[in-house]
């Protein structure tokens, strides 16, 4: 899986880049990717994916967010979508717990003291799996009657720092389970 962290500029999320080979469009890496990226976050109704989330009209924004945008074309699978979310949200909260942050996860989002930090998204293209993770920087922006949290509150400031390290943790986790799935021999 290769590895993007963009520094260089904001790039702001607006749903779209759930859609497939959005890092092969925009960064011309071909194949599993994950691009890190820091930006606002305004999901338009258009590309909400989440259909409870789109009948209920939820509002999905902050005005700062760190945003992982992961594609795998190994199997596009739903479930195997989902179950590769809630991996790296956990391994998400491991590394926050390096930071002596304790985190607590619901289902594929990331709580500290009750607070929401994280919003995130997996589904599937008909050739890849995507999955969208964003991380408030500051918890600004964020619809009414969110009880939110962001990264500058749990002291984290070095951004790009945070970017770097939890890419390479979410690459290094895809790359172990992706060797382990190749050391096993058939059950028959």
């Amino acid at each position: 899986m290769e590895l993007l962290v963009v520094r260089d500029r904001r790039i702001d999320y607006d749903g779209s880049a759930i859609r497939s080979h959005w890092a092969y469009r925009n960064f011309g890496i071909l194949g599993n990717s994950l691009v890190v990226f820091r930006g606002r976050c305004n999901v338009r109704v258009e590309e909400m994916i989440d259909i409870e989330d789109l009948r209920a009209k939820k509002e999905i924004r902050s005005d700062d967010m760190v945003h992982y945008i992961v594609e795998v074309f190994d199997v596009p699978n739903v479930l195997l979508a989902s179950a590769l979310q809630k991996l790296f949200v956990a391994r998400l909260c491991e590394v926050l717990g390096e930071y002596g942050i304790k985190t607590s996860r619901k289902g594929d989002d990331i709580y500290v003291n009750g607070k929401k930090l994280s919003i995130s998204i997996a589904t599937v293209s008909p050739v890849s799996i995507k999955i969208h993770i964003g991380i408030n920087v500051e918890a600004k922006g964020i619809p009414e009657g969110i009880e939110a949290t962001g990264l500058r509150e749990l002291g984290i400031n070095d951004v790009e720092e945070f970017m770097e390290r939890t890419g390479r943790a979410l690459v290094e986790e895809f790359e172990k389970v992706k060797r382990d799935s190749l050391k096993v021999r058939w059950a028959g």
